[in-house]
């Protein structure tokens, strides 16, 4: 997945239902540090179809929680 790519969410959350499309228009490389390994993964910034930006910015979302539909 890369910015520009259309995505459907995988999972409700607060105001967008499940099956949502929306388009990645950023995508930020976030570190986690824990005990036993470090992990890094990727936070997408969706832009979604029918529902208002909210006032904070674009929704975000991890990788797991998009199926791609189109780049």
């Amino acid at each position: 997945m890369k910015v520009g790519s259309l995505v459907r969410i995988q999972r409700d959350t607060i105001g967008v239902p499940k099956g949502t499309v929306g388009l990645i228009v950023e995508t930020t490389e976030c570190e986690t540090v824990g005990a036993l390994h470090d992990t890094t993964y990727l936070v997408h910034h969706i832009q979604l179809c029918g529902i208002a930006e909210r006032q904070g910015g674009y929704r975000q979302y991890l990788e797991r929680d998009l199926e791609l539909v189109s780049h």
